[in-house]
């Protein structure tokens, strides 16, 4: 039995949102994973991309990529409703590694 469950978030932001509106969304999620006994093992910002269809009327999208390390599998239903009624985020896709 696995001791570590990994995690890819990525998260795409409107590219009109300011860095520290990013920074605090990002810090929300950050605290919400801890009071799950989940960490940040890595923050990467992968950069401004051209989105293949129109996403809440954004032809562009700021895309951020996390990996996170849990004890035990995630409830992930918080975190869900919490990154769909961000307005600053406009998709997000969580995996299971």
């Amino acid at each position: 039995m696995k001791n570590v469950f990994d995690y890819q978030v990525v998260v795409v932001f409107n590219p009109k949102t300011e860095e520290k509106n990013k920074e605090k969304v990002l810090t929300k999620l950050e605290s919400m994973l801890s009071a799950l006994d989940a960490k940040f093992d890595s923050k990467e910002q992968i950069g401004s991309k051209e989105l293949a269809y129109l996403i809440k009327k954004q032809s562009k999208g700021d895309f951020w990529k996390l990996r996170v390390k849990a004890k035990k599998p995630l409830d992930l239903k918080e975190i869900n409703v919490y990154l769909n009624r961000e307005t600053e985020v406009i998709r997000y896709l969580i995996l299971k590694e």
